[in-house]
């Protein structure tokens, strides 16, 4: 990662506010009295706002906290935030489920050399003993010289448990040099466009946004972490990229992490497999596969979650265990103890059987294990929300079917209809941009022609401008080989918007009240424009849930409606009239959160709510969902809590329409 050259840039600042100063006074030495004082009045608040900026600048344009310090932070913040999720889960209530794991044979041919994994030249390295179970996970990973350990199990057989579980540990025990480990998904990162330290650095970014602030050295204070090796990429989701990504992405996180950073990854076993074949094996890295539960397992731990049945420690489980031990001689029982080795649908059972009281030797009754598996998959809406009269399965099904895997507030306007969407846009861009050109003193004839011009340009940004919420687009950007602070995704139709308005406030200035005041209001937009960019900076590091981007959006959206507005409606009042200073203060307050994530969820929630689909208050209902286990949070965005939740909806969904 190369450095920032901001050298050249900063040596013109004095000549440019010097050829701003020039310009300013020869045109109000040249203009009337008049015109001048109300141009040295438009003038000083713009002043105003350009050295609040430059106060702003000069306070956040780089951070000053020690990277050890965020570092610290950022170890809290992980901490908390997977606690949180682990209580969620359930993981420790009464007990974990015991997963175990073992290493694959030789023959699997999905490890590199152990002389690499040990770290120890020459031939015969023996291989190491690592296998265990869950509360053993971090003693494993730290008998693992090179600090790389592949997960791999089937799904639903306990690997993002594992991952928590070792996460925490990690933290616990560590020590405050030692690498942050931080738990991400993979399914955003395109390893064929983008490499694996920037992707991390955006991630990071984007789920912690205090280290989107400016790093002297990196651009951001998560590109310095990433490049200071102070970060421990805990990985999930390899197999839910596409397949011939997989491979890809093997290869250049080969590329990216030399000797000696260390991770974690987890995937599925047969797609790991494939991805090995088609590109390499990791370099380094040990491989564990997950084991499926024995019916010993399950006897140790399903009566633990259910509620004693009478005087004796027996429970509703008792029967159906002594069944799975008896012999190998019951088909019923085979089928059972088959689709319970799966942690997965052992946890499915707990919350039929043992959270409801119902009788759990009704599994017996099922003739096939993918009947079963429905079974167990179709109790887990009902019993989630037992005695609540709310549609919500009804309503998960819905985001099942119309959002992706990463159920994230703002692409909520994705599942709208795109004729719907342009036409609110245009009609509010039109009806505002209309009655402005009316009381600038435009006329009928100017006010219709602004008003179609101004729902085009309104409709063209909110069809084509890329929707991030403020946390989320705090991420970093490469442009010619240096790292900048900037958002993610190009901002092609909003600069376009931000022209077209720009342009309309000029001319009108521009025929009502002279060319001073048209100059004069591009100076006002530009303040506005550059403002913005500072009610994006937050202050402590902490993980980004998706309430708190839609929290942060919501106050971003009304604080640059204040701030626009009020530029751009006191400018147009000192230099035409009072009418006219509302009416662009009014314009540019509604235009603005119109363009912003929160303004475009605002639309989508009351259209989807008005047809059914979600509920009115849909971010507590999400919340909900995943304090009831349904869901689980991912950064900023929700998950279903098992894929194979999410493909049963789906299910549903299909032979509803069929």
């Amino acid at each position: 990662m190369r450095r920032l050259a901001r050298g050249n840039h900063r040596n013109l600042i004095p000549f440019i506010v010097t050829a701003v100063v020039a310009i300013a006074v020869t045109l109000i030495w040249q203009s009337g009295l008049d015109t001048a004082d109300r141009l040295a009045s438009v003038g000083s608040f713009v002043l105003g706002a350009a050295t609040l900026l430059a106060a702003l600048r000069s306070r956040g344009s780089f951070t000053a906290v020690p990277l050890g310090e965020q570092a610290a932070a950022l170890r809290e913040a992980v901490r908390e935030q997977w606690r949180a999720e682990e209580r969620i889960r359930r993981v420790q209530d009464p007990a974990p489920i015991p997963v175990r794991w073992a290493v694959p044979e030789p023959a699997a041919g999905v490890q590199d050399h152990w002389a690499n994994v040990r770290r120890a030249g020459g031939p015969g390295i023996a291989a190491l003993d690592l296998a265990g179970r869950l509360d053993e996970i971090t003693t494993v990973f730290r008998r693992v010289p090179s600090r790389r350990l592949v997960v791999l199990g089937e799904a639903g057989s306990g690997k993002s448990v594992l991952l928590i579980r070792l996460l925490l540990d990690l933290i616990e025990t560590g020590q405050a040099e030692e690498p942050v480990p931080v738990l991400l998904s993979l399914t955003t990162w395109s390893p064929d466009r983008q490499s694996f330290p920037d992707w991390l650095a955006e991630r990071l970014a984007a789920g912690y946004p205090a280290l989107s602030a400016g790093h002297r050295g990196f651009g951001t204070a998560a590109a310095a972490l990433v490049a200071g090796d102070r970060i421990l990429p805990v990985l999930d989701g390899l197999d839910e990229l596409p397949t011939a990504a997989q491979a890809t992405a093997l290869l250049a996180l080969n590329a990216a992490l030399p000797q000696p950073a260390g991770f974690v990854l987890a995937a599925r076993t047969e797609p790991y497999r494939a991805a090995v074949s088609a590109g390499d094996v990791l370099t380094g890295a040990a491989v564990v596969r997950l084991q499926p539960l024995t019916a010993t397992d399950l006897a140790a731990y399903l009566p633990l979650t259910a509620r004693p049945a009478g005087a004796a420690p027996a429970t509703r489980w008792d029967p159906v265990l002594r069944r799975l031990t008896a012999g190998p001689g019951d088909e019923p029982a085979r089928l059972v103890a088959g689709v319970l080795s799966s942690p997965l649908m052992t946890s499915l059972a707990r919350a039929a059987y043992s959270d409801t009281g119902a009788d759990p030797a009704e599994l017996f009754d099922f003739r096939s294990p993918g009947d079963l598996e429905e079974h167990l998959l179709d109790q887990a809406v009902p019993v989630a929300y037992s005695g609540d009269p709310r549609p919500a399965g009804e309503w998960l099904t819905w985001l099942a079917g119309h959002l992706p895997a990463d159920i994230a507030w703002w692409r909520l306007t994705t599942a709208l209809p795109r004729p719907l969407l342009g036409a609110t846009g245009a009609l509010i861009g039109a009806v505002t941009l209309a009655a402005t050109a009316w009381f600038v003193g435009g006329g009928p004839l100017a006010a219709a022609g602004t008003g179609v011009l101004g729902g085009a340009a309104t409709a063209l940004v909110v069809l084509h401008q890329p929707m991030v919420p403020t946390g989320a687009r705090l991420g970093i950007r490469r442009t010619r080989g240096l790292w900048i602070r900037g958002r993610t995704g190009a901002p092609t139709a909003g600069v376009l918007g931000w022209l077209a308005g720009g342009t309309a406030l000029a001319v009108a200035l521009w025929f009502t009240a002279g060319p001073l005041a048209a100059l004069a209001g591009c100076g006002a937009i530009a303040a506005a424009r550059a403002l913005d960019v500072w009610l994006d900076v937050p202050a402590d590091v902490g993980a980004a849930g998706p309430d708190e981007l839609l929290r942060s959006d919501r106050r971003t959206a009304l604080s640059r409606a204040v701030l626009r507005g009020g530029i751009l409606g006191a400018t147009a009042a000192a230099l035409i009239s009072v009418p006219a200073g509302l009416a662009v203060a009014t314009a540019a307050a509604v235009t603005s959160v119109l363009f912003t994530a929160w303004g475009r969820f605002t639309i989508a929630r009351c259209w989807l709510a008005l047809r059914g689909h979600l509920p009115w208050r849909l971010m507590p209902f999400l919340s909900d969902a995943h304090r009831r286990g349904l869901l689980r949070q991912s950064g900023g965005t929700y998950q279903f809590r098992h894929a194979r939740l999410r493909e049963r909806l789906l299910s549903h969904q299909h032979a509803e329409s069929s």
